[in-house]
């Protein structure tokens, strides 16, 4: 017994034995420190709590039991001793608790941080773009390619403002019957002009139904992921736009899903940052926000369909349809 106890004084943690008749058999060193730094109703109080427990009443041995005394916060295991009565092990885990809400609100901190940095980044480019034909546009008003500029670089400022806002915020989709392919050309349409060195290849099945949509919303995707595909070209390379319907065994196995599929002439998503891909705030553009694909995964999303990259530097959208 001298032996055990030794053991027992040597652990750190606060240990107790309770008889049945919720007498304390023994405390060790620990325990005993805790009972004063607690105060004894306090104590009593906290030791008395996993005994009033269904399955420790019956015997059985319980694992991180949680109880808060005096802002103090403690995880309990409760074991039977015997047929003694039943043996306590008190952890203290308010220190813990402390550093975890510590870290959480510095990583908000960083994030926020980070989050505003890249935005005003990620607006440098089209207020130098507004800014840069304001200026030409002195010299001849009636420049309506300077002034289709203009417009542009202000649609992506308020697509930078909608994205952010639309992650954290529910959508009420207003869908009409849409021609997915009509809308495509829309999003090419909205691009080609700033990105002359970009050659658009549209491989589309004309038999494709008409699709219930939110045809801002789901033009706001069409241009996101067409974007990225031009950035991951540099401005210079081929973008192919293809749709049917899909057949995928796990997410359109009845044939009840289109696809759109969008593909650049890039190298693709790096290998270690598909798992990343539609997560907010991660970017493998320098400076980037990482929002835009977020908020595309969201509509879709809404809209009952898939978003996801399949690899080849090919993202998919598949989206139900009503036969």
């Amino acid at each position: 017994m001298e032996k055990t106890e030794s053991i027992l004084e040597s652990i750190e943690d606060p240990i107790v034995v309770i008889d049945f008749n919720k007498e304390i058999i023994y405390l060790n060193q620990s325990a005993q420190q805790l009972k004063v730094q607690l105060g004894r109703r306090s104590f009593d109080e906290l030791i008395q709590y996993p005994l009033s427990l269904k399955h420790v009443k019956s015997r059985i041995s319980v694992k991180s039991i949680f109880k808060e005394i005096n802002n103090y916060k403690f995880l309990i295991d409760a074991f039977p001793f015997e047929n003694r009565g039943t043996t306590l092990l008190i952890r203290d885990i308010t220190r813990f608790i402390e550093l975890e809400e510590k870290n959480k609100k510095e990583g908000w901190i960083v994030t926020i941080s980070r989050l505003i940095s890249n935005i005003f980044h990620d607006m440098k480019g089209p207020i130098g773009g507004i800014k840069g034909s304001a200026q030409l546009l002195k010299e001849d008003p009636s420049d309506q390619e300077l002034i289709d500029d203009i417009l542009y670089e202000v649609r992506r400022l308020e697509n930078m403002i909608n994205d952010v806002t639309l992650i954290s915020k529910s959508i009420k989709l207003q869908k009409e019957k849409t021609n997915i392919h009509l809308l495509l050309d829309r999003a090419v349409k909205s691009l080609q002009k700033q990105f002359k060195d970009i050659t658009f290849e549209r491989i589309y099945d004309p038999s494709l139904p008409e699709l219930e949509l939110d045809r801002d919303y789901m033009l706001r995707v069409l241009i996101n992921i067409i974007r990225n595909g031009i950035e991951a070209v540099n401005g210079k390379g081929k973008i192919t736009l293809s749709t049917g319907i899909s057949w995928d065994q796990v997410y359109s196995p009845k044939g009840n899903k289109i696809f759109i599929r969008i593909k650049d002439s890039g190298k693709g998503v790096p290998e270690d940052f598909i798992d990343k891909l539609f997560v907010p705030f991660t970017s493998t553009k320098k400076g980037g926000m990482g929002i835009g694909l977020s908020s595309s995964y969201k509509i879709v999303k809404e809209h009952g369909g898939i978003l996801r990259y399949i690899g080849n530097a090919t993202f998919e959208i598949l989206l139900p349809y009503k036969e």
